[in-house]
């Protein structure tokens, strides 16, 4: 039986370590979401004192919003099983983010709050049958390598 996960070198065993890391968590949604979340404390965090002394306790609601769909686009990237509330959270954030903070980062926050809390919230893990599917095709990739004659280190055969 041939190893067909091994790869010839660190870097791609690094690289192919890393892709199946990203594809096993909503990872664009989290992205989205997470810059939704930029978008919406921006203004407040790239201010002078004299304007956050201006809004005074009501640019904490800013903090609150923008804070809090970074912190839900962090728990659905580390924790995906938990994603559905941080995304409805994060929805809620996004929403609430047009009237009271800056009509939502300008509505780009608000827009890709939107988008990238659906995202984490539709997210599926893989199931069995596509892992299977994947793992088909590499193999059938290793196998035409091996039929072209190309060597690929690291790969011990049966």
């Amino acid at each position: 039986m041939t190893n067909t996960t091994a790869r010839s070198s660190r870097p791609a065993r690094l690289r192919h370590a890393a892709y199946r890391y990203l594809k096993s968590r909503p990872t664009a949604g989290c992205l989205l979401l997470a810059a939704g979340g930029w978008f919406v404390l921006r203004p407040v965090v790239a201010s002078t004192f004299n304007f956050l002394a201006y809004l005074g306790v009501g640019g904490a609601q800013i903090y609150i919003l923008g804070g809090g769909m970074i912190a839900a686009a962090l728990v659905a990237f580390f924790a995906p099983a938990q994603r559905h509330f941080p995304a409805l959270m994060a929805m809620a954030f996004s929403i609430a983010s047009l009237p009271l903070a800056n009509l939502g980062g300008w509505l780009i926050g608000m827009v890709l709050g939107i988008i990238g809390s659906g995202m984490v919230f539709a997210w599926t893990p893989y199931s069995d049958a596509h892992l299977a599917r994947i793992e088909e095709k590499r193999t059938r990739r290793f196998e035409r390598r091996q039929a072209k004659g190309k060597q690929v280190k690291g790969l011990a055969a049966a």
